[in-house]
């Protein structure tokens, strides 16, 4: 399976129109902080709404078989620019002419890791079914499933366009420390190989380790911090999808 990173939720599609998604943010009874895309209870606190940006797909024109299976099983694709597996995902649902919506997952990636627990890209919705990475097979049979044709039928629109990346990219921060070894060695080789611009500050005075620690919650190194998007440790994979959900550009590829 291949996948990258990021978010979900769902987004209804119905013929002819479209439901904007939104995200909402509150404070429970507890004082704890809730991230839900449905509204919150009576009781909420300090209630915040988030609309999301994303690009949909008509779908009055196309075969009646088609607009029921968009009715009961809307479609959407959460996307980033995570390279071969965002495109082949949206190549897919072009090919076989799926209505759908594209949200943007690098919208607000530390909303979407605290609503869902991880930031893996891309992730498919039809209806309440949820596919997590790309594999053909496995989208092909969520899709069978829901009656969406194996290929576009006659006059069908173009698949949603993708989304471009939400503003400015993050600031990118990598804590260090000069006897931290092969490590932190590894992370600069990887910023610098992904020619990422990035503030290494070496946690040696009093001041940067209180600040490492409030920043991770240790005093432990590395840590990447890529906007809000705490990475404690090295790991090539999560270092490599912390920067593709803030849309840094792989070696030789685009943003």
């Amino acid at each position: 399976m291949k996948r990258a990173l990021i978010g979900i939720c769902a987004l209804t599609v119905i013929s002819g129109a479209v439901i904007a998604a939104q995200l909402y943010r509150w404070v429970d009874e507890n004082g704890k902080v809730e991230y839900r895309d449905t509204p919150p209870p009576s009781s909420a606190k300090k209630v915040e709404q988030r609309r999301l940006g994303g690009g949909t797909v008509e779908t009055s024109s196309l075969p009646f078989s088609v607009q029921l299976a968009a009715k009961n099983f809307p479609v959407t694709l959460w996307n980033a620019a995570c390279g071969a597996p965002c495109d082949q995902a949206r190549e897919h649902l072009a090919r076989r002419g799926v209505p759908h919506t594209e949200k943007d997952a690098q919208a607000d990636v530390e909303a979407y890791k605290k609503l869902t627990g991880g930031i893996d890209v891309p992730v498919l919705y039809v209806g309440s079914n949820r596919v997590n990475g790309y594999l053909e097979t496995e989208w092909d049979s969520a899709l069978d499933i829901a009656g969406y044709p194996r290929t576009a039928p006659p006059g069908a629109r173009p698949a949603a366009k993708p989304v471009a990346a939400a503003g400015p990219r993050p600031t990118v921060k990598l804590y260090t420390h000069p006897e931290c070894g092969n490590s932190c060695a590894e992370a600069k080789n990887l910023l610098a190989g992904r020619k990422v611009p990035f503030q290494e500050i070496a946690a040696q005075e009093q001041a940067e380790i209180d600040e490492l620690q409030q920043v991770s919650g240790a005093t432990r190194v590395p840590v990447l911090l890529v906007g809000e998007v705490v990475t404690r440790g090295f790991s090539p994979g999560e270092y490599n999808m912390a920067l593709d959900a803030a849309g840094f550009p792989r070696a030789g590829g685009k943003p």
